[in-house]
């Protein structure tokens, strides 16, 4: 396809969009399609506008009279119906005017019913205009200053984080800090858009007009509640010339480790108790350990005997900073630094596991043993001692110069035959390179191969631990045909 051909299907499918309008009764206008939506409810005039970024985005739609349809969560900031979640783009299906106009039907009737299967849409947000201050605002628990004063203060990469704390009396020269009020409005049925919105749900007896005309105050955090969620937003305040005061958003967002649960995954809260080890803490052992965090493993013991030399730095989770540590002792500081794990839940055993008693501490101290080091002698020993302990190991391994991995589930579920041994790629073979010393050639595996290995690994890794293995055996994957070959 040309450019010039694409320029052709986004001109006919507005062709098409605009005919089935036609055909609905709609008439061309300056600012769009006007035509009557008929629904249980009565019959709503309606503007409907193609924008530039049509058919990849939906069509706005206004109602002529904006107080036709009563104020909620469904209307945006500019009057228009909010109509399409971002989660309902498949497959463009508003390219189709029928099935747009029966959407907008079935958006009037609800609104008339009062949204009944209302889903919790938090985002206060996009009620208010954007503020012009760049800066991101964050906040920690806001319960810590239930109906209080804060200060925000500069930080680092353009931040203001807050604290508690108010204006004083004499303001201190050159300050950059920020002064506020957090309230708590409680559960909020329709957003809210407007100064004497916000002030009507506010105890009147802290007065914060007359703070925010002495300037005394300068943002207003709001906690607000709807449904089963709770919501916050951070508005900037000033006095205007007529004596009322103007409002706008700014960015902000919370710096807690709900926030960040919440983002890895639903398995998160049950991961938080279990304790992992890997041993090898290589590029492969470096990225399990920093996913496993992520996904909300709450301790974790590392093992390795070597040291973080520059060479390993293309292909492993730390940085030229780490240079010198051990492997153990720099991922450590990468993940308690950039993740908010706890240092005393990491351990670090700065020794290859060698023994057999070594062996059957650590399988006995551990959920679940992940082995990294695509060491032979490694993996037969923890095999050997899961098999007597009657537990269970995970060992990966990229083989072939990076063409291929393997993720053995070691002893494999009964029933189920282990994965074969893996074949050797047959080609041209690569002249071998070596760094100065006694050792095994450098491997010429790609930094993409080390953290597709990984995430599947930790993919296995989880399933063990929340006791819904992925596969009984583990996973072999050819990278460079793409073919994946499970045993089950």
């Amino acid at each position: 396809m040309t450019l010039a051909d694409f320029d052709d299907d986004v001109a006919c499918s507005r062709q098409d969009f605009e005919e089935g309008l036609i055909s609905a009764d709609f008439t061309e206008l300056d600012a769009g399609w006007r035509g009557t939506i008929d629904h249980r409810g009565g019959a709503a005039e309606v503007v409907i506008t193609l924008d530039s970024g049509y058919p990849f985005q939906p069509p706005r739609v206004v109602p002529l009279d904006p107080n036709a349809v009563a104020w909620s969560w469904h209307r945006n900031l500019d009057g228009s119906l909010c109509l399409i979640a971002e989660d309902d783009h498949e497959g463009l299906w508003w390219t189709k005017a029928s099935a747009f106009l029966e959407h907008v039907t079935a958006w009037f009737e609800q609104a008339t019913a009062g949204w009944p299967d209302d889903r919790p849409d938090l985002d206060l947000d996009r009620y208010f205009q954007l503020s012009a201050d760049e800066r991101l605002y964050l906040y920690d628990d806001l319960t810590r200053y239930p109906s209080g004063f804060v200060r925000f203060r500069p930080a680092a990469n353009n931040t203001m984080r807050i604290g508690g704390g108010t204006r004083p009396a004499k303001s201190l020269k050159h300050s950059k800090d920020r002064f506020g009020y957090v309230a708590n409005l409680g559960d909020v049925d329709v957003p809210l858009r407007t100064w004497d919105d916000v002030s009507a749900r506010i105890n009147p007896s802290i007065d914060l007009d007359r703070r925010i005309r002495n300037h005394e105050i300068e943002i207003v955090v709001l906690i607000y509640r709807r449904g089963s969620h709770d919501g916050a937003v951070a508005l900037e305040v000033w006095p205007t010339v007529d004596g009322g005061t103007a409002i706008r958003r700014l960015r902000s967002g919370a710096d807690t480790d709900a926030a960040r649960t919440a983002r890895s995954g639903l398995l998160a809260p049950e991961l938080h108790g279990r304790r992992v080890a890997i041993v090898g803490i290589g590029a492969l052992g470096s990225f399990i350990a920093d996913m496993l965090v992520r996904s909300g493993v709450g301790q974790l013991t590392l093992i390795d005997g070597d040291i973080v030399m520059p060479g390993n730095l293309v292909r492993h989770l730390v940085g030229p900073e780490a240079v010198g540590l051990s492997k153990g002792a720099a991922v450590k500081q990468h993940l308690t630094s950039r993740n908010r794990i706890s240092s005393a839940d990491i351990t670090v055993i700065d020794e290859e596991l060698m023994s057999r008693d070594a062996a059957v501490e650590l399988l006995g101290n551990h959920d679940l043993v992940v082995n990294a080091t695509a060491d032979f002698s490694t993996t037969a020993l923890l095999h050997a001692v899961a098999q007597a302990l009657s537990k269970r190991i995970v060992s990966a391994a990229i083989q072939n110069g990076g063409t291929s991995y393997r993720i053995d589930v070691l002893p494999s579920f009964d029933g189920a035959d282990p994965l074969p041994s893996s074949s050797v790629a047959v080609g041209q073979p690569e002249p071998e390179l070596f760094e100065a010393g006694c050792g095994s050639p450098i491997s010429p595996t790609p930094p993409y191969v080390v953290i597709e290995a990984a995430a599947a690994t930790v993919r296995h890794a989880i399933g063990l631990l929340v006791d819904r293995p992925v596969h009984p055996g583990g996973e072999v994957r050819n990278l460079s045909i793409g073919a994946v070959r499970n045993r089950q």
